[in-house]
């Protein structure tokens, strides 16, 4: 994914061994809202992958030391728009297979619902 968060700022609110979450104010004045839907902006999709991602590669070098990345994009649904000034909650949970490979699920919320749920993979990198 992108070398800079695209949503700088997160917080970590919780890290276990099989759990992160993390939770981002999302910045009304960030150059995106300009071209995303003029009159009702948006948070784009790929921002929360993003979020996502930083999350998983944080619990990854926290909780093995290790550097791991994207392998796969199982699945992703998004269920409601995340808005400017948003709270974006993303809570992921993460299994190592006996591959060695994470298998991680991916709920993301605002304060008014569910916003997204994601399914990925990832491996860690040589």
């Amino acid at each position: 994914m992108s070398a800079v968060d695209l949503l700088p700022g997160a917080e970590v609110v919780s890290l276990d061994a099989g759990t992160i979450h993390t939770r981002i104010t999302i910045d009304p004045s960030a150059p995106v809202f300009a071209g995303h839907y003029p009159h009702f902006p948006l948070l784009p999709g790929v921002f929360t992958l993003d979020a996502v991602d930083h999350a998983v590669r944080l619990h990854a070098e926290q909780t093995d030391g290790a550097r791991t990345e994207l392998a796969e994009v199982r699945s992703v649904r998004f269920a409601a728009p995340v808005f400017p000034g948003d709270v974006l909650t993303v809570e992921c949970t993460v299994k190592r297979g006996d591959d060695g490979e994470r298998d991680v699920r991916v709920r993301c919320r605002t304060d008014r619902d569910k916003a997204s749920t994601l399914r990925l993979r990832y491996r860690d990198a040589a």
